[in-house]
């Protein structure tokens, strides 16, 4: 039974190329979550991933994303090192005319089960754009066989012009995100009732939902994810994290917003920090960003703002799972390793130094920590003075004197 209630509940997954490992991270979180579908329908990477939700399949499309790299996706790829080198290799294969998908193709065959897919009591529907009728193509069960299905599948999954069209029968069909790269009302059409749609923000056209009465939850990106043409395996845990960290603050299970925290670790820190907090807001002039913590209706929302705000100035992952200790320990880990400067005159090279948040970061934290008078240039800078309160907040309960 889905947690949703008792209708068709259909899965969208939307296109994005290597992105599509964050949707694997989804797909652990909706069993995690114990959520039952009966409708899968995906446009591009979805497609090649929804087939594996309909076959339940899980264990060996995470293995595919873990393993995956440029060899299993291309035949003759140049070797790459960096991103720009990335966009240049891809950049001369479509001027040579797109890559075969000869190696899709096999992918696709080690991993379609026909008879596992028809036989699912699970809906699936993929959207491939035919170029030589300039239509779209709507291929599911109900209308297509499985050999053709297969070949729809394939079509989806490779993004013109980097590859080739596939060819089906005397027509030539390319990437679905050319028409509808998140096929919400492909789901609609085969009967879903509410669904979960995952979306990527990948280039590609979004086609008007005509009916209002389905529920939507929209499932998308917090943070930034690696390039959709990056097939390494060095990378694709970080966006499977991610995807289950957002699926499941989606469902209020865990909080935040960049950042991924356990139920309760923003209260927690609250009620454990505020009386610090507001001690030292009341013996300095300038609270900066905690001006509106100290006197907010909102005190948590804004905590979890500032705290963010910390986290990404130290650089702290953002695929982790923290605690209200896990994450105060990663931030004193990272804050131990920032350059100490003392600034008394403003010589060019101390000037440049300060241009590092977290060196920022660190002499306010000292200063204030002193009970030292702080260079009033240093309101410029509110999430670093915030940054600092904070710190020096939580260093009063915490045994961190060693980290300085």
């Amino acid at each position: 039974m889905s947690i949703l209630g008792d209708y068709m509940l259909g899965i969208v997954l939307s296109g994005g190329g290597a992105k599509g490992a964050y949707e694997m991270g989804v797909w652990k979180a909706l069993r995690k979550l114990n959520i039952k579908y009966n409708i899968v329908t995906g446009t591009s990477i979805g497609a090649l991933n929804g087939m594996m939700m309909v076959q339940k399949d899980y264990y060996k499309c995470l293995r595919l994303w873990k393993n995956i790299n440029y060899d299993v996706i291309y035949d003759n790829f140049d070797k790459v090192t960096n991103t720009k080198e990335m966009y240049l290799s891809y950049l001369n294969k479509v001027f040579e005319g797109g890559i075969n998908t000869k190696k899709i193709e096999q992918l696709i065959e080690s991993y379609y089960r026909p008879n596992k897919l028809y036989n699912s009591k699970i809906q699936f529907g993929v959207v491939a754009y035919n170029l030589s009728t300039k239509k779209a193509v709507y291929a599911t069960k109900k209308n297509t066989n499985p050999d053709k299905l297969k070949k729809y599948v394939l079509a989806s999954a490779t993004c013109f012009p980097v590859f080739q069209p596939t060819k089906i029968d005397n027509d030539s069909l390319i990437d679905g995100g050319y028409y509808d790269n998140l096929p919400i009302s492909l789901a609609i059409e085969l009967g879903a009732d509410e669904i979960i749609a995952v979306d990527l923000g990948s280039i590609g056209f979004l086609k008007k939902i005509k009916n209002k009465n389905v529920k939507i939850t929209y499932i998308k990106p917090n943070n930034k994810l690696d390039s959709f043409l990056m097939f390494d395996s060095n990378v694709t845990p970080r966006m499977i994290n991610l995807g289950y960290n957002d699926a499941m603050k989606a469902f209020k299970r865990l909080e935040g917003d960049l950042y991924t925290f356990k139920r309760g670790t923003i209260s927690n820190l609250y009620y454990r920090y505020k009386r610090n907090i507001f001690k030292i807001c009341d013996r300095i002039d300038y609270v900066g960003n905690f001006k509106d913590l100290y006197k907010s209706n909102e005190p948590l929302k804004r905590l979890k703002k500032i705290l963010e705000d910390t986290l990404e100035i130290f650089e702290v992952p953002v695929d982790k799972i923290y605690s209200s200790i896990s994450v105060n320990k990663e931030l004193f880990l990272k804050f131990k390793k920032v350059e100490t400067i003392k600034i008394n005159k403003f010589e060019f090279e101390e000037i440049k130094k300060i241009f590092n948040s977290s060196v920022i970061v660190k002499y306010i934290y000292l200063k204030l920590k002193n009970y030292e008078k702080i260079n009033p240039i240093f309101h410029l800078f509110p999430k670093e003075y915030a940054a600092a309160i904070y710190l020096l907040a939580v260093r009063k309960n915490m045994n961190f004197d060693y980290f300085e």
